[in-house]
Parts: structure tokens; sequence; C-alpha cells
């Protein structure tokens, strides 16, 4: 296939699990259906299908809904930009059909529950349960597809391991860090430990240090305390990616 082409349909992939991300950050910490189409939140009137095309609605409509003008959050847009951006990793980095497929699951998820815990602190049970899930799935397929049962075992040793050190987190810091983080803590073990030991090494480095880095800036700039609550789920999913899109390319491990 041609590259461009390649990029074309990834972008397309990106935008519309882009769509689909603001359905799951809109409902899911309000414990709503996902089924039905998606509607005005002042107006209530349904979004109609041709508004509903992701990126193109938005922009057709300005940002506003047809029926009564309100106009609609700007975070829709961006967390459509952000999903198809972050769906190009796994298409740059890995080869393997099965690891691409894996990774896309978890930045598409990642990202919803990075939106979630921002705005809410929370990382629900359903969508960590989904991302453990698929990547415990989609990880055992490519290792019978490739004779990479020595990841398999990495990854699952990893999964235990990560959750643990985050658990242990949970009890020294009290509370601190929640039992969210902890149980995201055995997906990422599980991607990232598939991949390399150093890999999780690094990710639990480069989440820490960054959420020190942001920490300690709001405490600077007096927008918070050292007792503020900061969500901690985002820096776990950045990390992963940063880790894994570094050791990659240095170490050529998983790709």
């Amino acid at each position: 296939m041609p590259p461009l082409l390649l990029y074309l349909l990834v972008l397309i992939l990106g935008l519309t699990f882009g769509s689909f991300n603001t359905v799951l950050v809109a409902r899911v910490p309000h414990g709503e259906s996902l089924l039905g189409r998606s509607k005005c939140t002042l107006c209530g009137i349904q979004i109609q299908n041709k508004d509903n095309i992701p990126l193109l609605g938005y922009l057709r409509l300005r940002g506003k809904c047809r029926n009564c003008s309100e106009s609609f959050s700007r975070s829709y847009l961006y967390l459509e930009l952000i999903t198809a951006a972050a769906t190009f990793i796994p298409f740059i980095v890995f080869h393997h059909l099965t690891l691409i497929a894996a990774w896309a699951v978890f930045v598409i998820l990642g990202v919803a529950l990075s939106a979630i815990d921002f705005q809410w602190h929370r990382l629900p049970n359903g969508l960590n349960a989904a991302l453990y899930l698929c990547g415990l799935v989609l990880l055992t397929l490519d290792a019978f597809m490739n004779h990479h049962f020595e990841h398999l075992r990495s990854a699952l040793i990893a999964s235990i391991l990560y959750s643990a050190f985050f658990w242990l987190v949970n009890l020294l810091s009290k509370g601190g860090m929640g039992m969210g983080d902890v149980k995201l803590a055995a997906s990422i073990g599980l991607y990232v430990g598939y991949i390399s030991a150093i890999s999780v090494y690094i990710a639990a480095m480069v989440s820490f240090a960054m959420g020190s880095v942001v920490g300690i800036a709001i405490i600077i700039s007096q927008k918070g305390t050292r007792k503020t609550a900061l969500p901690f789920g985002p820096f776990m999913i950045l990390g992963a990616l940063i880790s894994v899109c570094l050791t990659t390319s240095l170490l050529g491990s998983g790709a």
C-alpha cells in the first residue's frame, strides 16, 4: 500500500475512534449507555448523521448546535485530534499487525482514560478492564503467531509486578495514589512488559518524573499546594508511550 494512502487510512481510523472517545468521556463517568446517537446537552436534539462525521461535522457546524446554537465544548475537537495523532504511533513503531492492533487499542483507550482522569480524577473499571483484556488477547495472539512466548511470559510477570508496585505506593501514600492507577498499572505492565523489562522501568521513571515536574510547577505558580490532587493516569499512559518509542528505536526490541 502506498505510504500516503496508508497515512490517510490511519488518519480516518484515528478520527473515527477519536469521535468514539468523545462518547466514552461524556458517558462512562456518569454510567450512561454507549448506545444511541449523540445529542445537544442544552436542547436535547439528536445530532444529525451528516453533522456527526468526525472533525468535519464540528467544522461544518462551527462548533455550535444546529438547533439552538449552543456552543459545543472544544474538548470534543481536541479529543478527536489527539486520538488521531496518537493512533499513528503504533503504525510507526511496530511492524507486526497484531502488535499494531494491540497498541492501537492502548493509545485509543489510553487517551479516553487520560481525559476522564484529568476531568474527573477517576479511571473507570470498565475501561481499565477493556484495556487489559484486549491487550491480553492480542498479545497472546502475537505470541502464538510469531513465537514470542518469552515476551508473553515477561508481559504477565511485568503486569503483576508493576501493579504490585503501584499498590505499595497506594498504601504508603495512604490513598494519594488511587486504586484506579493500580489497575491501570496492570495493563501498562502487560503492554510495555511485552516489549522489554527495561521498557517498564523507563515507563515508571518517565511517569514519576513528569508528575513531579507538573506538581512542582503547580506549587510554584501558586495554583495548588502539595496536597492538591493530581491525576496520575495521563502521566502513566504518556510514560508508557515514550518508553516504548525510545526502547524500540534504540534497542529495536519488540518492533
